[in-house]
C-alpha cells in the first residue's frame, strides 16, 4: 500500500493522494443520500456508512479511504448528550465538576461504538487490496474541548477558564480521554484499519507550554497503544510542530499555514508529512490546481514520506471535477 510505504518512509513509484472528509457534501451522490438520512442515521448505520465511504472510491484514484464517521460519538458513549444541527454539533456541556462526574469514565469499543467497528470491518472487505483504510478519532484535549464548549468555539474561552481554575481535574479527564481514545483506535485496527489519524484540531489554538502541558502528553498516550501505524494532525500546527513531532505518530499531518519544506527542515527526516493545500485552492481553474499541487510537491523534495492531501477537510462548494484535477496532479507530478 502507497500510504503505508510513505509512512514507513519507503520509496513509492509516485506519491500517495487521499482528501480529509473525502466522502462528504462536494460530492452530489453524497447530498443525495443526506437528503434521505440523518446524518447521525448515516454515521449509525453499518451498511449506509459503508456505501458513503467507497463513494469517492468509486469516482477518484485516492490511495486511502477513511471510514466516514464523526469524532463525538465516543463522547455520546460516555452519557454526553449529543446532536447534530444545521449549525454543527452541539452537546450538552457540563457546567462544573458535578456535572462532569455524572459522565462515564470509559467504555469498551464494540459495546459503546460498534457502529464504526462493523463498517470498517465491510469496508475491508470491500476495498481492493492496494488501497489503504483508514480509522480515525478526536484526540483528548479537541474531545475535552468539544463536550466542555458544547459547540464550535473560536476563542476556547470554556475550557481555557477549566484549565486556569481546575488544572487538575481537567488533566484527570484527559488522561481517561487518552486510556479510551488509545483503545478504541486499537479497536478500529482490529476490525480493518490499517493506519489511523488521531486529529487535534483545537490543540493549535494553545501556547506551546499549554500545547505541551494539555495536549502532547495525552495525545502520546493514546497513541502509544495503537498496533498500526498512525499520523497526527494539528490545525494550525507551524507554532508547536517540532512538540508535535515527538507524540510517536508515524507522520504529521501539515495545514496550509506552513510550506513542507519549512516542516521538513524543521522535523527528525524519519517523520512522514501529509498535506499541504489550502483546500479552497481547489476553486482555482484546474491549471492553477496542478501548478499549486507541483509546487506544493517540490517544496517537500524529493526524499519519500511525502502523502499528498489537503491541509484540512475539503469543502461542500468544490466541485468533482476539482478534486479529480487535484488526484490527477498528484499522480502526474514526479
Amino acid at each position: 500500500m502507497l500510504v503505508l510505504d510513505a509512512l514507513s518512509m519507503n520509496p513509492t513509484s509516485r506519491r500517495p493522494v487521499w482528501v480529509m472528509r473525502q466522502a462528504g457534501r462536494y460530492m452530489p451522490a453524497f447530498r443525495a443520500m443526506r437528503e434521505k438520512y440523518s446524518f447521525e442515521k448515516l454515521c449509525l448505520t453499518p451498511e449506509l456508512a459503508t456505501e458513503i465511504t467507497l463513494l469517492p472510491m468509486k469516482r477518484f484514484s485516492f490511495d486511502a479511504s477513511i471510514v466516514f464517521s464523526d469524532i463525538l460519538f465516543p463522547l455520546q458513549a460516555l452519557g454526553a448528550e449529543l446532536k447534530y444541527t444545521d449549525q454543527g454539533p452541539v452537546l450538552t456541556a457540563p457546567k462544573n465538576a458535578a456535572e462532569l462526574s455524572k459522565l462515564k469514565t470509559s467504555f469498551e469499543p464494540k459495546e459503546g461504538t460498534p457502529a464504526i467497528l462493523k463498517t470498517l470491518s465491510m469496508m475491508r472487505q470491500e476495498l481492493p487490496a492496494e488501497k489503504a483504510l483508514l480509522g480515525f478519532a478526536g484526540a483528548p484535549f479537541t474531545m475535552l474541548t468539544y463536550l466542555l464548549e458544547g459547540k464550535l468555539s473560536k476563542d476556547l474561552k470554556t475550557i481555557k477558564r477549566w484549565m486556569a481554575e481546575e488544572p487538575e481535574l481537567v488533566k484527570t479527564w484527559l488522561d481517561r480521554l487518552a486510556s479510551l481514545t488509545g483503545k478504541y483506535l486499537d479497536a478500529q485496527a482490529e476490525a480493518g484499519a490499517d493506519a489511523v489519524q488521531l486529529f487535534d484540531t483545537w490543540a493549535g489554538q494553545l501556547s506551546p507550554e499549554d500545547f505541551e502541558n494539555f495536549a502532547l502528553p495525552y495525545a502520546r498516550k493514546a497513541l502509544s497503544m495503537v498496533t498500526v501505524p498512525s499520523l497526527y494532525y494539528v490545525n494550525g500546527i507551524a507554532g508547536v510542530l517540532e512538540s508535535a513531532a515527538s507524540v510517536g505518530a508515524q507522520g504529521l499531518s501539515i495545514d496550509w499555514r506552513i510550506t513542507l519544506g519549512d516542516a521538513r527542515k524543521r522535523i527528525s527526516q524519519v517523520t512522514a508529512l501529509q498535506g499541504n493545500l489550502d483546500p479552497h485552492s481547489l476553486l482555482l481553474p484546474k491549471r492553477e490546481i496542478r501548478e499549486r499541487v507541483f509546487r506544493m510537491c517540490e517544496s517537500y523534495g524529493r526524499g519519500p514520506g511525502h502523502i499528498v492531501n489537503l491541509g484540512h477537510g475539503i469543502v461542500p462548494e468544490i466541485s468533482e471535477e476539482a478534486v479529480e484535477a487535484f488526484v490527477s496532479a498528484a499522480q502526474e507530478w514526479r
